[in-house]
């Protein structure tokens, strides 16, 4: 919220100092160009009001000059602007009789105000105003009826209420829709968890079957040697034949436990960033992945390239991508994944690519939403890939793409590195 708070303030300033710096150089320019026009009698002016049009334009420059020297100087700037105007009009109004229109001038200074300084601020310059037209009518002769007066006074209240519930309806719209975009993007936060949950939950799933299929053959083979063990008890010389087994079923055990392990870290949450090795994340997921790729050649390059980020979330999202290419090869003749990186000083890239039949155009734009599964048949739930694209933009601040190549499907993940 506050930080939302931030950027619309922000957009606002940034709105106001262009209008601002705006302003003064055409103050800057119109002044210079009427004071030209009166020093060469194009014009009917005063030398007083032509001397002060050059002044009023110098000081609209030099509001500017600051203005861009220092961006806290805005309001300084704004007060220059503003009261040199007051005053170079206030001069006009007495010298300038035979322009009936010259009080219009003072309706463009009050909205101005409203503008580049707010509700408030205009406020109080329009009263000035008011207080500067009735001083001149009561103490000057200006030339201008209190029929002139009077509907110049009742003008400029109208306008005043006008800007300042048009300024005010403004931010309340700013403000309400502010708040339907903090509670969108609230929902979709919320919606992101969830499904992020769902899918841990389902990767929790293929975890355990995984390491069930993992330990199906040690168990077999524990079983076995227990069978043997226990032929042998009754044979005299069965103590080294004995120990060996137990050596070799200790082996055994090892690996069962270090499957585990593997597993369990690939589902801690690592949420403070790592130094690590991409060959390593490479070869651990490889590694997990060890029997759903047997059959398929994998051709990776070792490169020794490191980065800083979420090692184990980075796993995950190589595990779905790999795991895309197995479903896409399962009917291939020759089944070969290619995986390559690519790095300069400022990004990385990870390519995975298989020689599969590739992805159909129309399935391309899709391939990332939330849900969108090609292969309900066999129980996609169509958020692999939603979730990698989440893991990779968001957590890691990231991009994901994919195209069809000459072989298949690539998938290129690329990663800001922080080294």
């Amino acid at each position: 919220m506050q930080i939302d708070n931030r950027i619309r303030d922000q957009d606002l300033i940034f709105f106001r100092f262009s209008l601002l710096s705006t302003v003064l150089l055409t103050a800057f320019g119109m002044g210079s160009f009427i004071a030209i026009l009166g020093l060469f009698d194009v014009l009917p002016l005063s030398l007083l009001y032509t001397i002060l049009l050059y002044g009023y334009s110098m000081v609209n420059l030099i509001a500017y000059y600051l203005l861009q020297k220092k961006q806290k100087n805005y309001f300084l700037s704004v007060h220059i602007a503003t009261f040199s105007s007051l005053f170079l009009l206030t001069v006009m109004t007495v010298t300038v009789q035979h322009d009936e229109f010259r009080l219009v001038w003072f309706f463009l200074t009050s909205f101005a105000s409203f503008i580049l300084g707010g509700k408030r601020y205009g406020l109080v310059i329009t009263t000035i105003i008011i207080g500067i037209v009735l001083y001149l009518y009561n103490t000057l002769e200006i030339n201008l009826s209190s029929y002139a007066i009077f509907t110049f006074i009742i003008a400029l209240f109208v306008f005043n209420i006008f800007s300042f519930y048009f300024l005010k309806k403004i931010e309340n719209d700013s403000k309400i829709l502010e708040d339907r975009v903090i509670e969108e993007v609230q929902k979709q936060q919320l919606q992101e968890q969830m499904l992020l949950r769902q899918y841990r939950m389902a990767h929790m799933g293929e975890m355990i079957d995984a390491i069930a299929h993992q330990w199906r053959q040690p168990l077999m083979q524990t079983n076995m040697i227990l069978l043997n063990m226990d032929d042998c008890l009754d044979e005299d010389d069965s103590k080294e034949y004995i120990r060996k087994k137990i050596i070799e079923l200790t082996g055994v055990t090892a690996h069962m436990s270090q499957t585990i392990d593997d597993f369990r870290n690939l589902l801690k949450d690592g949420k403070s960033k790592t130094l690590f090795q991409i060959d390593e994340v490479i070869y651990d997921t490889l590694k997990l992945l060890k029997k759903n790729l047997k059959g398929i050649n994998v051709t990776y390059i070792k490169n020794n390239r490191q980065l800083i980020g979420y090692k184990n979330e980075l796993i995950q999202v190589l595990i779905i991508f790999l795991s895309n290419s197995i479903e896409a090869l399962k009917n291939i003749e020759e089944k070969n994944i290619y995986i390559t990186t690519e790095s300069d000083e400022t990004m990385l890239l990870i390519n995975i690519e298989d020689s599969g039949s590739g992805i159909k155009n129309s399935v391309l734009e899709k391939i990332f939403d939330p849900y969108f599964t090609t292969k309900k048949q066999s129980g996609g739930t169509g958020l692999g890939l939603y979730i990698a694209k989440i893991i990779i933009e968001q957590n890691m601040q990231g991009n994901l793409s994919v195209q069809n190549s000459k072989e298949g499907a690539r998938f290129t993940i690329t990663i800001k590195k922080e080294l």
